[in-house]
């Protein structure tokens, strides 16, 4: 069974922080070009945040995450 890790704001903040500089990465790149491979790593790695936050803090801590993030990560996956 898999268990959550506890957050707090500081955990929060601080994951909100890295997305948010990842978002930015990919916002810069398909700004350049949409379809280039830059662009689809840049996206590899949100979902892969993403994905990680899912699975180390769970859902909660996920969906706060992508909320603070508005809606551009709303056709990212936060769980499976």
């Amino acid at each position: 069974m898999q268990t959550e890790a506890h957050f707090d704001g500081e955990t929060i903040e601080r994951l909100e922080e890295q997305s948010g500089l990842l978002l930015k990465m990919y916002e810069a790149e398909f700004a350049k070009d949409p379809t280039s491979p830059a662009t689809a790593s840049s996206r590899s790695n949100m979902i892969a945040l993403c994905h990680s936050i899912n699975q180390i803090y769970g859902k909660a801590a996920a969906l706060e995450v992508a909320n603070s993030l508005g809606s551009v990560t709303d056709a990212i996956p936060t769980d499976e």
